[in-house]
């Protein structure tokens, strides 16, 4: 066999098996939603007295979670199961500008980085972005203009500028054509419109501190429908705020009253001729509970009532599509240390859940990047959220 005729054997073999992984899985739809991460954990910064070493300290656990090894690890795990959409939480981008040419952003050399943008190159061009709402914002937006970043000082008396972006994204396979969903994100209090990007964010929304700095925890949603094997699909993706924000006791209803926030999203542009998927991090579990007459997150969803238990109208409660699966397994989904070095997984709670209406008639759902395998070389695990994949025949 001459050179040219095995190099064409070769590039054929290689695009059937490009054709087979674009085929998947034989389900009507594949989907996953996945918490890639920041890499740190805020709450001190904000909670804490002293922010600066707090930001030091932060800064110092991004910079040794590997977050090149975590991305490529997430990113093998959207390429294995081809999924035909994916909810993406948590896709930071840090970035520091040393406007005083001090030298100070060098003492993190990989905290500054951008995971949807990474997240993209690993998935070379199997995907594209379909949807993105633009959540916490530091500097926050209305100080864009005025202040370039959050002063930072290591070991000078002249600061360097953290900014730093969240974002929910929604991912579609090349071969899934989408359109945005135009929610009515409305506006807050202070007549501020709650758009963003492609979404909106919540009114609700926990109020914080930085350096003397005031700003808002923003969360948000958004939406993209699809038509995939001739069915039509509208596919959500979200992140609900945690159960307690602050020490404020009334802090645990900002959770619950974005989920009646989201729902009324849903009711405002709710087509009976689509498939509602619902997906992302809701930081609310089927086991948490409010006092009367308080509603959860997760109960609003799967009762179809609103924060104060009043029932919604159509369409039905949606369905927590991980009780349709065979078998019974617990399918806990959140966390792991900080610096993700624990050695078995520390899950303890599902959180990271993926809802539908109508309900689908056979699923097969799985936790990935949940096991010692899925470790990454250095021995990281590649978020401390489980990744899950969903396929539903109707």
């Amino acid at each position: 066999m001459n050179t040219k005729t095995c190099q064409a054997l070769i590039g054929l073999v290689a695009f059937l098996a490009f054709g087979t992984a674009l085929a998947g899985s034989k389900a009507d739809i594949v989907v996953m939603t996945q918490n890639q991460y920041l890499g740190a954990d805020l709450t001190p910064i904000i909670a804490g007295d002293d922010p600066n070493t707090e930001m030091i300290k932060a800064l110092t656990t991004l910079s040794n979670n590997n977050y090149q090894e975590r991305v490529q690890a997430l990113a093998e795990s959207i390429l294995d199961k081809q999924p035909h959409l994916v909810a993406l939480q948590e896709m930071y981008a840090f970035e520091c500008l040393d406007l005083y040419v001090t030298g100070q952003c060098d003492a993190f050399p990989n905290a500054f980085n951008d995971h949807l943008a990474a997240t993209m190159t690993a998935l070379g061009d199997d995907y594209t972005v379909a949807g993105v709402v633009q959540n916490l914002t530091l500097p926050p937006a209305h100080l864009a203009g005025v202040i370039p970043g959050i002063p930072l000082f290591v070991d000078s008396p002249w600061p360097v500028f953290i900014r730093v972006i969240d974002r929910d994204v929604i991912l579609a396979r090349v071969d899934v054509e989408t359109t945005l969903v135009e929610f009515d994100c409305g506006v807050d209090m202070y007549g501020f419109d709650r758009s963003s990007v492609d979404g909106c964010n919540f009114k609700s929304v926990a109020p914080a501190e930085l350096g003397g700095i005031p700003f808002n925890i923003e969360r948000g949603f958004v939406g993209v429908d699809a038509t995939i094997n001739d069915a039509a699909y509208r596919f959500i993706n979200t992140h609900l705020e945690v159960k307690q924000p602050s020490d404020d006791p009334l802090s645990v209803l900002l959770q619950p009253a974005q989920a009646s926030e989201l729902w009324a999203a849903i009711l405002g542009t709710f087509d009976p001729t689509k498939r509602l998927i619902v997906a992302g991090d809701y930081n609310s579990s089927p086991v948490d509970v409010l006092p009367p007459p308080f509603v959860t997150a997760y109960q609003q969803f799967t009762r179809g009532v609103d924060l104060f238990g009043n029932t919604l109208p159509a369409p039905d409660p949606l369905t927590d599509t991980w009780y349709l699966r065979p078998g019974n397994p617990d399918g806990f989904t959140c966390c792991e240390l900080e610096d993700l070095s624990n050695a078995p997984s520390m899950h303890y709670e599902r959180i990271d859940i993926v809802f539908a209406w109508p309900a689908p008639t056979t699923v097969k759902s799985n936790v990935l990047d949940a096991e010692v395998e899925d470790k990454t070389l250095s021995g990281l695990w590649p978020s401390d959220h489980a990744s899950v994949s969903a396929e539903f025949s109707y």
